[in-house]
């Protein structure tokens, strides 16, 4: 079945199941890949994935078409603050803002272009919660630091501490594959 995103949509609405298939099949994936960035949990992150369907499915005849893509952009944004709201549900998202050991981390560059996706991935998905969940907003979804501390319920300041707390984490957890080999 290959439909236009405004088609899918109205289809949806109307409780076509195969349209609802459709939808599923299209971005489970994606929706997968990204819940794991959050939650570093497989059971987690399938927990998410389901609830975030959910929603869109209950929520699909509110949302406004804007054009293509923006569907998949929706339906990403319900996964990132379900994701969100199960880190707060369980009180797994900690933020520490002792900014006493930030000093500034520096490596080559070469040593993360010669390191795969999957090796970066796994290093991300080993940050602390709180540190994982900034960076993930802002460095991979984008958002400013303003829009994290109102998602968050933090202070801007915060975000910014614990995106600095990341990648100085990274930095290390960098320097350490590259002497050591080891993730």
């Amino acid at each position: 079945m290959i439909l236009s995103e405004e088609e899918l949509i109205r289809r949806c609405i109307r409780n076509d199941r195969h349209a609802h298939e459709f939808l599923f099949n299209q971005f489970y994936q994606e929706l997968y890949v990204i819940a794991m960035r959050y939650l570093s949990d497989h059971h987690d992150a399938e927990d998410v994935v389901i609830q975030s369907f959910t929603r869109v499915f209950k929520y699909l005849n509110n949302f406004a078409y804007n054009g293509p893509g923006s569907l998949g952009k929706w339906v990403r944004t319900i996964l990132i603050n379900e994701s969100i709201r199960s880190l707060k549900k369980r009180n797994l998202i900690e933020f520490n803002e002792d900014i006493r050991q930030l000093g500034q981390e520096h490596t080559e560059a070469n040593g993360l272009q010669q390191m795969q996706a999957s090796d970066i991935i796994r290093m991300i998905e080993k940050l602390p919660t709180g540190y994982r969940t900034v960076f993930n907003l802002f460095v991979v979804e984008g958002y400013s630091h303003k829009e994290i501390a109102v998602k968050l319920g933090i202070s801007e300041n915060t975000s910014k501490t614990q995106l600095k707390k990341a990648r100085n984490q990274l930095m290390i957890n960098l320097n350490e594959e590259r002497n050591y080999g080891t993730i």
